[in-house]
């Protein structure tokens, strides 16, 4: 039996208005996530709207796309989850206009939670934030 209160994920076979995926959002990211082995990816470029500071992307941005890669995880596994908890690292600024390989994978599971790690780097590899999640499974997908 399930504590969740919320919507049930089952009937949505894709979120239209999520800020970081759906595709019908106008103000969204409209990010592709894929599975390749254990992890999920993404990739993305924040542009002009998407600064705090200017000409630097605004920390909570990096977070958010963390906190979508993580929750994408457990979904290629087949189970729906919410995020519990997050922790975010940012290692470095990230200009407007820098493009961003985002991924993250599976850590531990456990009958009702799930921990997943994610990571945004730039394109040459150098690492921009890390996060880590403790979700909670709300259903099977």
């Amino acid at each position: 039996m399930s504590l969740w209160k919320g919507p049930s994920f089952r009937s949505h076979s894709h979120f239209p208005l999520c800020i970081v995926c759906g595709k019908e959002n106008p103000i969204g990211f409209k990010l592709d996530f894929r599975q390749e082995d254990e992890m999920v990816k993404a990739e993305f470029t924040p542009g002009e709207f998407h600064q705090g500071w200017p000409d630097i992307i605004h920390g909570g941005v990096l977070g958010l796309l963390l906190d979508e890669a993580t929750v994408y995880v457990p979904r290629f596994f087949g189970l729906n989850c919410v995020t519990a908890k997050t922790e975010i690292r940012l290692r470095q600024p990230v200009r407007v206009g820098q493009k961003l390989f985002i991924s993250a994978r599976m850590t531990r599971q456990t009958r009702k939670l799930v921990e997943a790690v994610g990571y945004i780097t730039l394109e040459d590899g150098t690492p921009v934030a890390e996060g880590k999640a403790i979700m909670y499974i709300v259903e099977e997908a």
